[in-house]
């Protein structure tokens, strides 16, 4: 197993940096540049995973939800102990209430998507590939993840549109919480905001 932040060199063996290259300068900036791409990765998933989870409440106990107790037993018994996957499934089976076909087919595509890439983050090292001259000299070093099946390059322009995923889901996740709200419950959304369970967890 690729130890995290180590660099692929292949059968090869190290290869000598071309002149002007400095490998690790580039191998520690790139090192705090992934860190700081994981941490907004789980901490996106983090949201979207309690606005789904608001809208699983609000569908299951409506204006229960107003009995601590109620909640409370919901939340540790049955919300908690589940995945972030598991908690997909569960209020994909509500967004039929609230959400048109195509809505649905494109949430479901997006929080899968998000779902993978949540999970490279927090379980797969990344490692560096070395890109190299004519000579076979090291010219750059580029970020990899395993996203699934397929090792994947963590370029600028990838993680942009990670960043425009996860902010459509949390906003879209937030109107589905309030939707399921308006449905549920007969006084509407609490002032406070979203229901918030107790056993938020996004793992798998």
């Amino acid at each position: 197993m690729i130890i995290d932040g180590a660099t692929n060199w292949g059968a090869t063996g190290p290869r000598p940096a071309a002149e002007g290259f400095d490998i690790e300068a580039r191998s520690k900036a790139i090192y705090e540049w992934v860190r700081q791409v994981r941490g907004g990765v789980l901490a996106g998933t983090f949201t979207v995973e309690r606005h789904i989870s608001a809208a699983i409440i609000y569908h299951m106990l409506g204006d229960r939800i107003a009995l601590p107790e109620v909640q409370e037993a919901f939340d540790e018994g049955l919300l908690g102990p589940l995945t972030f996957e598991r908690r997909i499934n569960v209020v994909m089976l509500i967004v039929p209430h609230v959400l048109k076909p195509n809505e649905m087919a494109s949430l479901k595509a997006d929080l899968s998507e998000l779902r993978t890439l949540r999970n490279a983050m927090a379980h797969k090292p990344f490692w560096f590939h070395p890109e190299l001259n004519g000579k076979g000299e090291v010219v750059n070093l580029v970020p990899m993840i395993q996203r699934g099946k397929a090792p994947l390059p963590l370029t600028t322009a990838f993680v942009e549109q990670v960043n425009k995923l996860i902010s459509g889901l949390i906003d879209r996740t937030a109107k589905l919480a309030a939707a399921v709200a308006g449905r549920s419950l007969t006084a509407g959304l609490p002032k406070e905001g979203f229901a918030d369970e107790t056993g938020a967890d996004a793992g798998d």
